[in-house]
């Protein structure tokens, strides 16, 4: 079961859900027509496709008719209304010739969706964060703060969810539901809300927007973290492109992304052990039942990257650092503390040969 502190960014009700539907319908009318046309030129969609068993991002670029998996960075610009419906949300038929070798169909009839998730860069623990676009080369980038305790970087899917630069997990909501036969493509306002308090749509001080997301779906093991920049009409091409280069050089760094984090707590710990150890020589099994290596099998492999990640959570994990990229990610080997020595020594004791 998923376990997540949501200061705030609940899905609106009442006065909150109403001003936000408000803003929905005025800047889904107004954008019907310009949003279309932008939305072609740049239309390279978030592709989401299965790769043993679990959730499979890249790029379904409609341009250049090229379906490819890997990608994690989709940059963006909203326009004067501060909304965008790009990158949409794509997924190929299991028979389609552009479906990308080593992946499978997702399953049918099944709900899509996703979480924000927090970043960290230079120790700071947010799940949105702004760079006033003032410059135009990676070395330039520097991640900070919102201008402001009133913006939320918003989707506006199956409800409207939102992140304010909060150390938290953010639980989203559907993208949409597969066709029976797996496929998926469909369109979704993210939004810069720069005042929450009013029922007017303001402006976005002019920059570089950024947030984390994780694709999700029952029965399949959630994606890697993958990342939307979003530039306003005031910031440059070539700071977006700056803020893409940054963030694809610290792409495993930035959000947590743990292989041992079995009961999804975002922490790695005893609880995550047992799950281990009770599913020890399982076979098809996934990371929620202890295969940390994605080989299928929850063995003697998937204890060693247990070993690495205990004592890894949201405030202890390194994150991404401005200067210079760190990558590929590596997180430091902490010495075996007494608890984790007492837990191997336990279950060692209790099944003698385990690892044989």
């Amino acid at each position: 079961m998923k376990s997540f502190i949501n200061h705030g960014a609940a899905p609106p009700r009442s006065h909150r859900g109403r001003r936000s539907l408000f803003r929905l319908a005025t800047v889904a009318g107004v954008l019907l027509t310009f949003v279309a046309a932008d939305a072609y030129a740049q239309h390279a969609d978030v592709l989401v496709q299965v790769v043993d068993g679990r959730l499979a991002t890249g790029s379904a670029d409609w341009e250049s008719g090229q379906w490819t998996l890997g990608r994690r960075v989709y940059p963006t610009e909203v326009d004067s209304f501060a909304a965008v419906n790009n990158p949409g949300f794509n997924a190929l038929v299991a028979n389609s010739y552009s479906l990308p070798a080593g992946a499978t169909a997702l399953p049918g009839g099944v709900a899509l969706g996703w979480d924000f998730l927090p970043m960290k860069i230079d120790g700071v623990l947010q799940n949105a964060f702004y760079w006033d676009g003032l410059g135009s080369t990676e070395q330039e980038v520097e991640f900070g703060g919102l201008p402001s305790p009133d913006y939320r970087l918003q989707l506006w899917a199956n409800n409207i969810v939102g992140v304010d630069g909060s150390p938290v997990v953010v639980p989203g909501a559907i993208i949409d539901n597969t066709s029976p036969d797996g496929s998926l493509h469909t369109h979704h306002f993210f939004y810069i809300d720069s005042d929450v308090n009013s029922e007017t749509i303001s402006t976005p001080v002019d920059g570089i927007y950024l947030l984390s997301m994780r694709m999700t779906m029952a029965g399949l093991d959630d994606s890697h973290p993958i990342y939307v920049v979003l530039g306003t009409p005031g910031s440059t091409f070539a700071a977006l492109q700056a803020a893409e280069t940054w963030l694809t050089n610290r792409v495993n760094d930035l959000a947590p992304d743990f292989n041992a984090d079995f009961n999804d707590d975002f922490i790695v710990d005893g609880a995550d052990f047992l799950i281990w150890q009770r599913n020890l020589g399982a076979t098809d099994a996934l990371l929620s039942a202890g295969d940390a290596d994605r080989d299928g099998i929850v063995g003697a492999g998937d204890l060693a990257n247990w070993e690495s990640e205990f004592g890894l959570s949201l405030d202890t994990f390194p994150g991404a650092v401005s200067t210079p990229p760190i990558s590929p990610a590596t997180y430091p080997v902490p010495e075996p503390s007494a608890a984790l020595l007492a837990i191997i020594a336990l279950v060692a004791f209790r099944r003698p040969g385990f690892l044989a």
